[in-house]
């Protein structure tokens, strides 16, 4: 088992650098030229499998950046991030942190954020459905509960902060979009991620509701999570905002 996990760890080293294909030499047979240039091949297709991978959870940053640029950063991020999961959907989940500290990116401080709405975007669309629910039965909640009330939020729901209009930007970037595309720099949006159907939508979502939200997702019960929004924002807006989220299915049941 120790001569596999060398054998093993010398081919992952080979596939993610190419000057580690020397420790592949006293694995390998033959000529070491032709060796090198079969490892050339998985080398390419492992880039390519990134590359894939992350356009289809990041299409908006790699318009931004351009097709070259984002195939440099799909292989630069799999060569420091290498996959750890089966599922080539989970590749991307540092790609934010990633973006964090590339120096060929710092020039655009909003792209870590953008990154981390997008990634949101991505896992809402494969979450799992929300489950029907009558929201009567929260009338039914007895007074002095209704403080104790923790809130069912539909899968895949998220709350991304920015100090960048990160929403105005990933808006932008849809396809079909038909308006103009200016966007003023100085106006700090916070994006409220949910799943509609088969459609992820992306909304603009204000700091009293976002401080709601955050905590009630973060397991605080109605009361605290209240008392955490109205802290911060007094003029949140409790009623207003369970007026929205609940037809719109983004509460999707409760418990006490």
């Amino acid at each position: 088992m120790p001569e596999l996990l060398r054998l093993q760890s010398d081919f992952a080293a080979a596939l993610r650098q190419r000057d580690q294909s020397g420790n592949m030499q006293r694995w390998l047979a033959g000529d070491a030229g032709l060796a090198d240039r079969r490892l050339a091949i998985y080398r390419g297709n492992m880039v390519a499998a990134a590359d894939k991978a992350l356009s289809a959870a990041y299409p908006v940053i790699r318009q931004v950046v351009g097709d070259e640029f984002f195939h440099g950063l799909a292989r630069e991020y799999q060569r420091g991030t290498p996959s750890a999961s089966g599922d080539l959907n989970d590749f991307g989940a540092a790609f934010d942190a990633f973006l964090a500290r590339f120096e060929h990116v710092q020039s655009m401080p909003w792209l870590p954020d953008l990154a981390r709405l997008e990634w949101a975007a991505h896992r809402a669309y494969g979450a799992a459905d929300a489950p029907d629910w009558d929201a009567a039965t929260l009338g039914a909640v007895d007074p002095e509960q209704q403080s104790a009330i923790r809130f069912q939020w539909s899968p895949g729901l998220a709350v991304i902060e920015s100090p960048y209009p990160i929403v105005r930007v990933w808006t932008i970037h849809q396809p079909g979009y038909a308006g103009e595309f200016s966007v003023d720099w100085d106006v700090p949006e916070t994006a409220l991620v949910a799943r509609d159907g088969f459609v992820v939508r992306v909304t603009g979502c204000g700091p009293a509701d976002a401080a709601f939200l955050a905590a009630s997702l973060a397991g605080q019960p109605l009361g605290d999570a209240a008392e955490s929004a109205l802290r911060l924002h007094p003029d949140f807006d409790l009623g207003a905002l369970l007026a929205r989220a609940i037809p719109a299915r983004l509460a999707c049941g409760f418990t006490l």
